[in-house]
């Protein structure tokens, strides 16, 4: 569990590239619901101000809202998408590998709802004691409007910030479970792929999940707060990064008839993305 000492080291150095563009992310979703509650509760204006401030300065705070963001309006997404068009794919095979495509799709399922029971945990806005309960409250709720995700007051689910970032490393735990779905699908669809260009983003997607992996294991080591922002937040990117070309370029093109233009523009898209991602340090 990361100590408050940790907590205040991950402000005072160089934060992590993911956290930096997330934070951006959260700030502009915190300006529009501290402006509506200032619409609505004049009379607490300068208190909602130091509430927002206190989110989009730190970025313990922020991931909360940054990884709730990433998971439910990217990656959950980017996981349907993957099942439905495995389920396709399985219609055209022989009876053996439409087995094994639907049970692929069935453990993606599975992932989905890993990763959805464990999100409550990145939905606790964690915010200073010296807030005033109500505006904790207004600020979950607006910020709840604004986004369409059920935050809540971490001091509501009785929670202290250092319990709440704790939690979030179960989190991750979850995604490394999808990762593992994702590169048995890859190793299928390898045998599958009609071209060399499909094997290279089977590689890069097994390249994702090897990194998703290995940051769930640096985390089990020692998760202190600014591993588990950058590795949280990285693996959040890269699985929604790498599932959505992964869909798009390699299984459905087992239902559609791709052109040379196709298989060549866009073979190294994965490859790419997968790269300049885990450059990024």
């Amino acid at each position: 569990m990361p100590s408050r000492t940790e907590q205040h080291a991950m402000q005072t150095k160089p934060m992590p590239s993911e956290l930096i563009a997330a934070m951006a992310m959260v700030k502009r979703a915190c300006a529009k619901a501290g402006h509506d509650l200032a619409l609505a509760y004049p009379g607490t204006a300068q208190a909602i101000d130091l509430a927002t401030l206190q989110i989009t300065s730190d970025p313990c705070a922020g991931l909360h809202v940054a990884a709730s963001m990433g998971v439910v309006q990217n990656l959950l997404p980017a996981l349907v998408g993957l099942s439905a068009e495995l389920e396709k794919s399985a219609l055209l095979q022989s009876a053996a590998k439409s087995r094994e495509l639907s049970r692929h799709a069935e453990q993606l399922r599975s992932s989905h709802e890993a990763i959805t029971a464990a999100l409550p945990c990145a939905h606790q806005l964690v915010m200073h004691r010296s807030t005033s309960p109500q505006v904790r409250e207004q600020l979950a709720k607006a910020l709840t409007r604004s986004l369409s995700l059920p935050f809540l007051d971490a001091d509501d689910a009785a929670l202290t910030p250092e319990d709440a970032l704790g939690k979030l490393a179960s989190l991750h735990g979850a995604l490394a479970s999808a990762a593992m779905a994702l590169s048995h699908i890859g190793e299928t669809m390898r045998e599958l792929a009609p071209s060399r260009q499909d094997t290279m983003q089977c590689d890069a997607l097994a390249m994702v999940c090897r990194q998703v992996m290995d940051n769930d294991q640096a985390l089990g080591e020692r998760a202190d707060a600014r591993q588990l922002a950058h590795k949280l937040l990285q693996s959040i990117r890269l699985l929604t990064d790498a599932t959505t070309v992964f869909t798009d370029y390699v299984v459905q093109g087992l239902t559609a008839n791709r052109g040379d233009r196709h298989a060549l523009g866009l073979a190294s898209s994965l490859m790419l993305a997968t790269s300049n991602s885990l450059q990024t340090v």
